[in-house]
């Protein structure tokens, strides 16, 4: 009807009558926060009810069964009305309309149901995963499964606990793999990180407030927000124009907003922060979880407006689904508009159901999605240093460090302000424990994991075997076997031997040894034990059933870890203690060990057989702390060891790092090359612990879906040959090597901890032993003096044999250090290694004192480095096939490469006259050691057989 019907709708009648009913309805709105609509909810049935979920069947009328069904999940701090605000916007009409079976999650309101406020992340995912099962069962078909923002997240996270079994299809509206980031706010990232972690130690006991999370989703838009109200209030006289959007205004504007339950921030946020979800590593009842075992199709929705999850977020969950093909749609709207709304209804849900379609073989693809691979993925990377930060961390470490100890930092990373920038605030106490570490010091093993225990009991500290083990978990299990091995006798400062086959129960019986104050003697299986068991000064040996034949008959006192079905050869059963009747001896005490005390004994092969390798307290410390530190090991990081735990490496960079930085521990029991990159899936592994050339066997593996996007973010060891170094770094990128070297029986960490220069070992980590390099004969290896006797110091880059600072009051065990070497009262331990500084003062590893080849002035090492640079090289080792006969360097070369002869002689001939007496062969692979040395014995048999033969796979070049 138009004006020109009623010419007195411009009159003071008219405006009178405006008047009244716009003062009517903010009336309404002020009693009632809104105009009240009259619509009526979709209607629904409550098919399954559990304490954490209603699930809700929508118009379940007889024809429900020929649908597809539809499973829809909100997120926590919205209602289960969101799929249905009101009949114009209501997702769950719509896919009904289209013949679509919806059905949808109600998890309810916290704040009212029952324990509500205490549910965490995984009370959720398990009953979405409840609800995929009965959904199934009831319909007898695969379930298409669909959540908004963090909604999505529980699809994800549901969907990958059930490695995609009963799962069609994801479709994700705006869920985001980070935390949110306000727009506008920039703060130096340590800032932002302890008010964030503030902010979730409050929001973790309290709850978020449904009123809150209404303003936290306006705050991200404020100025789009501010002007929606203002319109809205200015038009409270025209009813009929704000009736279509009521509902929806009434919903987003506090009626739909839920309590956010605190338990579920904290770990979200952890997961968001730690990036597990795209890492993997999520536990779910105590299972370790990874999105990498979905396998169904999934469609993400990104909003190009979306302050809340950006697409860039959104989109990450590419990097941690390798297995599955990823679509994505992207709509110009915001946050909310993806899934409710005119846009929700022309773009999404439309969509959704082509989607569903065509996933189910009907239908061609959606034209508006594309591969979200093809997009792009931002990959991840260190975050730039701006001035502001580099001020926060040079203020910080100069407020914590003790006097000199902030120059030891500058000298230890180059003293750039951009390296000390690198530093995160988290390693500075860390370095200044390092420091304080001394014969005296109160350290030990078990006092380590007593003091992250008291930290954060429920924390995730062990995950093996697939299963996730906390703090508290593993203290009662340390706690219960510390009562047993006291009822057997064991005393402190005993040497106590442990064989056993899992790495899991290795840690726990040497954690056991050291909280009881006795000397952990890591025997290793399918070893010389009797041997082992003498040079360990043992008189009672932990054993489990697997290795128990390996103990009989030595003599000493045996205490079976576990139960067997066949006879236990006379060993003690701990398993049959009775713990609640343990009388606790009245000297026992807690974690005594000090640091000159023995904390463990490992062994080693040598060329004179089987050698003891003792290892303090302090020199565990030292390693804990300093690789750590020189790694940046956060508790964000899950550290992947694959090492041998009874082996030093193993021991020292494995287990003692994450203890000291509070990271996870995921353990294997041996290395395997085809599984690697399931387990680093699985388990969220971001640091990988080496040993020499083990990672040759990964390097020699086919490429895998999940290389793509890995989450490694560091290889961590000792011994890598130069060439391997380069083909790690080459195709693992952003991943970087950490080379250490640790000589045992020192409190030397020497590591390269800028990671530039492929081939060195980097320096001495500040806070552990002084080192020095002597001068030495090129040819015997023979230490050289001056005229006074006093050892001669190496010139730059002259070979030098490294020699570690000892303490003069305190003799290493079995090893007498030399004294009167640069002044008439220090004293030295000889490692018998030799080395080469550069300018910087790096150093560069040249082998053991006896290796030289025969006469020429040219060590192994330099050959292998040299041809390491040819292409496709991925391993060389040099021999000496006969006692008296010529060297030969064994060239491994990568599948399908041919060694190039004519460079191989260039770059030999370049090095030394030496060099060029070296035969050069062409192996199609290096045998290993099971510490993964290079195995030379039966790599000269092979060389001395083929070469007496006639065997193509093996061929002189020279």
């Amino acid at each position: 009807m138009s004006t020109d019907d009623h010419p007195g709708d411009s009159g003071p009648l008219a405006k009178l009558g405006h008047a009244a009913r716009t003062a009517a309805n903010v009336v309404e709105y002020v009693r009632f926060g809104g105009l009240e609509t009259g619509e009526e909810p979709s209607p629904f049935d409550i098919v399954m009810r559990t304490p954490l979920l209603s699930l809700r069947r929508y118009f379940g009328g007889a024809d429900a069964a020929s649908r597809t069904p539809v499973l829809l999940v909100p997120p926590l701090m919205l209602s289960a009305d969101v799929w249905d605000v009101s009949p114009s916007t209501s997702a769950v009409a719509l896919l009904h309309r289209v013949g679509l079976d919806p059905w949808v999650v109600d998890f309810g309101d916290p704040a009212a149901e029952p324990g509500g406020r205490q549910r965490n992340v995984t009370d959720h995912v398990l009953a979405v995963s409840d609800a995929i099962t009965k959904v199934r069962e009831v319909t007898g078909e695969d379930v298409h499964i669909g959540g908004y923002s963090q909604g999505g997240l529980f699809c994800y996270q549901a969907a990958a606990l059930r490695r995609t079994d009963g799962v069609a299809s994801i479709f994700a509206l705006g869920s985001p793999m980070e935390p949110l980031s306000l727009p506008g706010v920039d703060l130096p990232e340590e800032v932002f990180a302890a008010i964030s972690r503030f902010g979730i130690d409050v929001l973790s006991k309290t709850g978020l407030p449904g009123w809150a999370a209404a303003n936290l989703f306006s705050w991200t838009s404020p100025v789009a927000t501010a002007k929606q109200r203002v319109q809205y209030l200015t038009a409270l006289g025209d009813r009929e124009a704000l009736m279509p959007r009521e509902r929806q205004r009434r919903f987003l504007a506090g009626e739909g907003w839920i309590t956010f339950p605190g338990p579920a921030i904290a770990e979200v946020m952890e997961s968001m922060t730690n990036e597990r979800f795209v890492r993997g590593g999520l536990v779910f009842d105590g299972r370790a979880v990874t999105l990498a075992d979905i396998t169904c199709p999934v469609l993400i929705f990104t909003g190009q407006y979306d302050a809340f999850a950006p697409p860039r977020a959104v989109r990450d969950v590419v990097k941690g689904l390798p297995f599955a093909q990823v679509w994505e749609c992207s709509i110009p709207t915001g946050h909310f508009g993806l899934g409710v709304g005119s846009r929700a209804n022309r773009e999404t849900w439309p969509t959704v159901t082509r989607w569903i379609g065509w996933v189910g073989g009907e239908g061609e693809r959606p034209a508006n999605i594309v591969d979200a691979r093809s997009v792009g993925v931002e990959h991840s990377a260190a975050p730039s240093v701006g001035a502001w930060r580099q001020v926060v961390n040079l203020s910080t470490a100069g407020a914590l460090a003790a006097p000199g100890f902030a120059k030891g930092i500058l000298d230890r990373v180059g003293g750039t302000v951009s390296d000390l920038a690198s530093e995160a605030i988290d390693q500075v106490p860390r370095l200044m424990r390092l420091e304080r570490v001394g014969p005296a010091t109160t350290v030990s093993y078990g006092g380590l994991l007593a003091e992250s225990h008291r930290r954060d009991p429920d924390a995730v500290c062990l995950l093996y075997r697939g299963h996730a083990y906390t703090r508290e978990d593993i203290r009662r299990e340390i706690d219960d076997l510390v009562l047993r091995l006291l009822h057997v006798g064991v005393r402190r400062g005993e040497h106590v031997g442990v064989l056993v086959s899992s790495g899991a129960v290795l840690l726990s019986s040497a954690a056991a040894l050291s909280r009881i104050g006795a000397v952990a003697v890591l025997l290793r299986p399918d070893s010389d034990t009797a041997t082992e068991i003498r040079l360990g000064r043992t008189r009672r040996v932990v054993v489990d059933a697997e290795n128990l034949y390996a103990v009989d008959g030595t003599g000493v006192a045996v205490h079976l870890l576990g139960e067997t079905s066949e006879d236990a050869c006379g060993a003690t059963e701990l398993s049959a203690v009775d713990v609640d009747r343990v009388r606790v001896p009245g000297w026992y005490r807690p974690n005594p060990g000090r640091g000159r005390d023995l904390g463990f004994v490992v062994f080693g092969d040598s060329a004179d057989g089987i050698r003891a390798l003792p290892v303090t307290n302090s020199k565990w410390a030292l390693s804990a702390y300093g690789a750590a530190s020189a790694a940046a090991l956060t508790e964000a990081d899950t550290v992947y060891a694959a090492n041998p735990l009874y082996h030093a490496s193993g021991l020292l960079l494995a287990t003692a790092a994450p203890v000291a930085a509070g990271a996870r521990l995921a353990l294997t029991d041996r290395f395997d090359p085809q599984r690697f990159w399931t387990d680093v899936r699985q388990y969220g592994a971001t640091v990988v612990p080496y040993t020499w050339s083990m990672l040759s066997l990964l390097v020699a593996q086919p490429r895998r879906a999940e290389e793509e996007h890995h989450p490694v973010r560091l290889f961590v060891g000792s011994g890598m040959p130069v060439s391997l170094w380069h083909s790690v770094v080459d195709r693992y990128a952003p991943a970087k090597v950490l080379e250490f070297f640790a000589p045992v029986r020192t409190d030397a960490i020497i590591a390269d901890v800028s990671g530039r220069k492929i081939g060195s070992v980097g320096r001495p980590l500040s806070g552990t032993a002084r080192t020095e390099l002597a001068a030495i004969d090129p040819i015997t290896g023979q230490v050289r003096h001056d005229a006074d006797g006093y050892v001669v110091r190496a010139t730059q880059s002259a070979p030098g044999r490294l020699l570690v600072a000892a303490d003069r009051g305190r003799p290493e065990w079995e090893d007498a250090p030399m004294r009167g070497v640069f002044g008439p009262h220090d004293a030295w331990i000889d490692t018998g290694e030799v080395f080469r500084a550069d300018a910087d003062g790096d150093l560069w590893p040249m082998g053991r004192v006896r290796d030289v080849v025969a006469r020429g002035r040219i060590r192994p090492i330099q050959i292998e480095d040299a041809l390491s640079s040819l292409p496709s090289v991925v391993m060389v080792v040099v021999v000496d096939v006969a006692a008296s006969g010529p060297m030969v360097a064994a060239v491994w070369m990568a599948d399908g490469a041919t060694l190039d002869v004519a460079r191989a002689r260039t770059v030999l001939r370049e090095l030394s006259a030496a060099a060029g007496e070296v035969t050069v062969v062409a192996v199609d692979d290096i045998p290993l050691t099971r510490w993964y040395r290079p195995d030379i014995a039966a790599l000269r048999r092979e060389i001395v057989s083929r070469l007496e033969g006639d065997n193509q796979s093996i061929h002189s070049v020279w």
